[in-house]
């Protein structure tokens, strides 16, 4: 049988329902069907039912499934085989060209356009021609592809047009946490710099990319790369986020990038200079309460470069700043109830100024943490709203807006 027949032979029930690829983890939900963990995972983030039957899943845990596992396993061991013997061919000229040293990319360009084709032509998603590229060194060097300019005459329209692809492809490949890992640690992360560099000058499809590779990156890469981060990789990533046309995953890619490396070194300190706080502030103010799981991203942001004097002085200063915290303390969730709140809290334990704390009543910020320790479920934000509430109370109180009817 040769890959083709055996691709096409894949058993139906190999398939996660929601993605229709090979399943990696295939977990089983309460009505008995089964689900590629990851994909199950991010439809239980906003659905109660099985995508399936559209049963109510009173029970939203899952179980994993490995009797299935075990099958898949066994069957995809005979398709790499099967791959063995057909592909050679291909990813020798892939090889070959990616190796060109000439000075015109067409045999770069003819490389990843090749890659692209076998990798989306498959019905089982690319799954076993990414292991055998990998495997046979074209996933790391499509990533040495993806370079900075050494000089300004090297910023030319084929230049920028190879690198854009070179990382649309470098996604598609799925690097395998210990090559990505290679790859990204690899000349002083010079991958790293590159992909920032790409968040800011890239194609709309190229910046997409760069984003959730450096999402990637920054879960695998080891702590000296994420605490000596370059102040321009910190830049790129806030400067894409100012832009309101950008999509929803790239945002929450690079919010989730800041929340990995703020914790880190003087990147807290980094990022207030490249005007996070601002950033924030007005996609806060923009996206509403909408969007919970972003709302709570951006919050957290929030919280990270308040933890440093200079971003609790950039959020007091903004003239929305307070206001849109505030804002969020009550009507969308607990979870952005006590990133507001922790929010709060920073900036009032370490202040002193009188225009602040009465800035809070007159936003209505001091009546809405009274109704959250009146309302809220969670004891331990009723606490925080109450250690907050305590700080200033003496001041607050005296305001003809201060609702004391709602004292604890």
């Amino acid at each position: 049988m040769n890959m083709a027949d055996h691709l096409n032979s894949i058993p139906p029930f190999f398939l996660c329902p929601i993605s229709l690829q090979v399943m990696d983890d295939p977990v089983t939900v309460a009505t008995g069907v089964s689900y590629d963990r990851s994909s199950i995972s991010r439809w239980l983030v906003d659905h109660d039912k099985c995508p399936v039957t559209n049963q109510r899943l009173a029970d939203l845990t899952v179980t994993p499934n490995d009797t299935l596992l075990r099958l898949i396993r066994s069957w995809s061991a005979a398709a790499n085989a099967a791959a063995a013997a057909d592909s050679i061919p291909e990813i020798l000229e892939i090889l070959r060209d990616l190796n060109d040293q000439s000075a015109h990319s067409v045999c770069k360009f003819r490389a990843l356009e090749k890659i692209k084709i076998l990798l989306l032509g498959g019905t089982d998603g690319g799954c076993i021609e990414t292991v055998r590229m990998e495997k046979a060194g074209v996933t790391s060097l499509v990533a040495s592809l993806i370079s900075r300019p050494s000089s300004p005459t090297e910023i030319t329209d084929d230049f920028i047009i190879l690198i854009n692809e070179a990382a649309v492809t470098l996604y598609l490949l799925k690097p395998s946490p210990e090559t990505l890992k290679a790859v990204s640690e690899r000349d002083g992360g010079e991958l790293i710099n590159s992909l920032a560099s790409l968040l800011q000058h890239g194609s709309y499809e190229g910046r997409v990319r760069a984003a959730l590779l450096l999402q990637s990156v920054f879960e695998i890469v080891g702590e000296e790369f994420k605490s000596r981060l370059p102040f321009d990789v910190i830049e790129a990533a806030v400067e894409v986020l100012k832009d309101q046309n950008v999509s929803r995953r790239t945002t929450m890619a690079l919010l989730a990038v800041l929340l990995e490396v703020l914790p880190r070194g003087k990147n807290r300190w980094k990022a207030v200079e490249a005007g996070v706080v601002e950033v924030m502030v007005a996609l806060l103010v923009e996206d509403g309460a909408g969007d919970k799981r972003k709302c709570e991203a951006m919050l957290a942001v929030l919280e990270l470069v308040c933890g440093k004097a200079e971003g609790r002085a950039e959020l007091v200063s903004h003239p929305a700043g307070l206001a849109t915290v505030a804002a969020r303390l009550v009507g969308v969730s607990s979870a952005v109830t006590e990133r507001a709140m922790a929010v709060l809290g920073l900036v009032f334990r370490n202040c002193s100024g009188v225009a602040v704390v009465e800035e809070l009543v007159q936003v209505g910020g001091v009546a809405k943490l009274c109704v959250v320790v009146q309302v809220e479920e969670n004891r331990r934000i009723r606490e925080m709203a109450k250690r907050i509430l305590a700080m200033h109370v003496k001041e607050w109180i005296k305001s003809p807006c201060f609702p004391s009817y709602r004292l604890p």
